[in-house]
C-alpha cells in the first residue's frame, strides 16, 4: 500500500496520471515519478510525502487533493481510497478496480470508463460518465454511486453501465445516451435530450421535454431521433 500527502497547500492544479500500478514500483521509481505542477515538471517527492505498507496493490490520498487532476486514469485493477476531495478526471478511462472518495469530487468523474467502481461519498460535479468533447460515446461498462448530490451533463452520450446519485441532479441528465442505466433518488432537470436508448430511472420531481411518448411504465423517446430509450418514475 502506498500512501501520499501534500507537502503543502497546492496554489495550481496538479495533473497527476497515478493508479495502484505506482505501489508496485521501486521506492526510487516512486519517488522519482514525474507529475505536472502548473507548467513545471515536478517529481512525486516535491509535492508529496511518501509511505510505503506492505505490497497491497493500493493507494490512499490523505488530505486535500481537490487540485490534483487524472487520478486513476486507465487503471486496470487494486484500489485508491482518497481521504478528502479529489480533483477533475479521477476514473478518467478507467477499465478495473475500485475507487473511494471520501469526499467530494470535480468534474468528469468517470469519463469514457469501461469497468470497475468508482463511489462518491459526498457531492460531485458535471460531466458524470460523459464522453470528452468531440468524441462520441462516454461510459460503456462499470458503475458509479454519488451519495450526495450531482451537476449537469450526467451520462452524456453513455452506452452502458450504471450511474447512481443518491441526491438530487441538474440538468441535461442522459443527454445523447445510447444504452446503460441512470438512477436519480432526488430531483433533477431535464433528462433524455436525444437519447437513443438506456433507462432513467428518477425518484424525484424531473423536467420532461414534449419528444417522449407516455406509456403504462413511463415514458418512451427521444422520437425526434427515433429513440427508444426509457424514463421511469421510481
Amino acid at each position: 500500500m502506498l500512501i501520499l500527502k501534500p507537502k503543502f497547500s497546492f496554489d495550481v492544479s496538479i495533473e497527476a496520471e497515478i493508479t495502484p500500478e505506482l505501489a508496485a514500483k521501486s521506492p526510487d521509481e516512486i519517488r522519482n515519478f514525474r507529475v505536472w505542477y502548473g507548467k513545471f515538471e515536478k517529481r512525486l517527492e516535491e509535492l508529496f510525502e511518501i509511505t510505503n505498507q506492505g505490497d497491497e496493490k493500493k493507494l490512499v490520498l490523505d488530505g486535500d487533493f481537490s487540485k490534483v487532476k487524472w487520478v486513476g486514469m486507465g487503471m486496470d485493477d487494486g484500489e485508491i481510497v482518497v481521504k478528502g476531495n479529489i480533483g477533475a478526471n479521477c476514473g478518467a478511462f478507467m477499465r478495473g478496480g475500485r475507487i473511494i472518495i471520501e469526499g467530494n469530487a470535480d468534474d468528469w468523474v468517470g469519463a469514457e470508463m469501461k469497468g470497475g467502481e468508482i463511489v462518491v461519498r459526498g457531492n460531485a460535479r458535471n460531466l458524470i460518465g460523459c464522453a470528452y468533447y468531440g468524441n462520441a460515446t462516454g461510459m460503456k461498462d462499470g458503475k458509479i454511486v454519488v451519495e450526495g448530490d450531482a451537476g449537469n451533463y450526467i451520462g452524456e452520450k453513455m452506452a452502458g453501465g450504471v450511474i447512481e446519485i443518491k441526491g438530487s441532479a441538474g440538468d441535461f441528465i442522459g443527454t445523447e445516451m445510447k444504452g446503460g442505466e441512470i438512477v436519480i433518488h432526488g430531483d433533477c432537470g431535464f433528462a433524455g435530450g436525444d437519447m437513443k436508448a438506456g433507462i432513467i430511472r428518477i425518484g424525484g420531481k424531473f423536467d420532461l421535454l414534449p419528444t417522449f411518448k407516455k406509456t403504462e411504465d413511463g415514458w418512451i423517446g427521444d422520437v425526434m431521433v427515433n429513440g427508444e430509450g426509457k424514463i421511469i418514475k421510481i
